[in-house]
Parts: C-alpha cells; sequence; structure tokens
C-alpha cells in the first residue's frame, strides 16, 4: 500500500531543526560563559592578532586548508569529505565585556578540489555574517559562534544539477591558537536546505591569523 505523507511532516522538520538550533546555540553560550570566567584570570595576549588588518586577514582566509565532513543527505548528492575554506572579511571587532562582536562578508566553500582548481561537486556560501567568540590566547582553546544570510549554491555531477537559493546558515565549534598567526579549528555548521539537500556537517581545518 502506498503511504501518503503526513501533513505534520513539514512541521516535524521544522521543530527538529529549531531544536538542533537550540541546542547549538545553548552549547556556545556555556563554552562562551567558561570562556569568560577562564579569561578573568589571563591578560590580554602580549601580541594580538587586532594589529592585522581584515583586508589581510581575508587575503590569509583564500589560502585555508581544511576539510567539510556532510552529515546529511549532501554525502549522496556530492559525496563526502570535501576540501574546504572559510575566508572572512570582518571589520575590527567590539568588545563587550570578555566577548567581541564582528561581522561583515564571509565565504564558504567545499568542493571536490582545492582553491583555485574548483570543479565537480561543489558547496558554496557567500553574504553578511557575524562572528562572537572570546579574546585570542595562544595555548587556549576559545569557542565561535558564526552566522549569516548567505547565497548559497550546490553543485552536484553525481546527480546533474546546479541550484542556488537563500541559505541562512549557523556555525559553532572552537578555535585552538598554538601560534602567533596560526589556528587550528573544528566546527559543526547548519545550513537551509538547497534544492532539497541538507548540506550540514563538520568542518575542521587550518588558518592563517
Amino acid at each position: 500500500m502506498r503511504h501518503l505523507p503526513s501533513p505534520f511532516a513539514p512541521s516535524i522538520r521544522f521543530i527538529r531543526f529549531r531544536s538542533a538550533g537550540s541546542l547549538l546555540v545553548s552549547l556556545t553560550v556555556v563554552l562562551l560563559a567558561s570562556s569568560t570566567v577562564h579569561a578573568q584570570t589571563q591578560g590580554p595576549e602580549p601580541t594580538p592578532g587586532n594589529s592585522i588588518s581584515p583586508a589581510i586577514r581575508f587575503a590569509g582566509g583564500l589560502f585555508n586548508v581544511g576539510g567539510y565532513y556532510f552529515t546529511g543527505s549532501a554525502t549522496r548528492a556530492i559525496g563526502t569529505p570535501k576540501f574546504a575554506g572559510d575566508s572572512q572579511l570582518f571589520v575590527r571587532p567590539k568588545s563587550f565585556g570578555k566577548l567581541l562582536l564582528t561581522g561583515g562578508l564571509e565565504y564558504v566553500h567545499a568542493s571536490d578540489h582545492l582553491l583555485p582548481f574548483q570543479s565537480g561537486n561543489e558547496f558554496q556560501l557567500i553574504g553578511p555574517a557575524f562572528r562572537v567568540t572570546t579574546n585570542r590566547h595562544i595555548g587556549q582553546p576559545r569557542p565561535f559562534l558564526t552566522g549569516g544570510l548567505f547565497y548559497g549554491r550546490l553543485r552536484s555531477v553525481n546527480q546533474g544539477f546546479d541550484r542556488s537559493n537563500f541559505a541562512p546558515s549557523l556555525n559553532v565549534g572552537v578555535e585552538y591558537p598554538f601560534a602567533r598567526y596560526f589556528t587550528v579549528y573544528a566546527g559543526y555548521r547548519v545550513t537551509q536546505q538547497i534544492h532539497s539537500v541538507n548540506t550540514d556537517g563538520v568542518n575542521i581545518g587550518f588558518k592563517v591569523f
């Protein structure tokens, strides 16, 4: 017997997305709070990265090396894992107590090849975004939350489509600065579906600045 789609299916999907988003936000708040408490016993980094201009940071971000591991239906559409990067052209952060808030333009990409050799299966996000984190201290992990209203694109060679649409997205994770200008990071990104494909996934990488 053929099963008809439930009229409650869209509501269930919305509830799941909202619950996942609430969980991510709650986790980030806890991480930021714990980091803030710890930072109260620490002084500012002697050589803060704030001396680097946003343009140079963005240029360095174009050469980030990382990976993206899809956890949704994108594994069938474009495969996993992918080479990935996350470039951010953000203004200098404003301090709110122990928290730092900044915003600007963010470009996220995951594809079969490293930049600039992009071809084949591909996932992209570009648009205005914000970032919340804490002060940077070498050798000390710091949590972050980024989010934005993006123009999203998904190209699947496997299933023969190339689609784009509005795709708001959130990324929550932890950075580990191990040297003055070098950092490793790991996060989990949640994004609105593109062409009914779930592109949520784990992102890890190494970045300059």
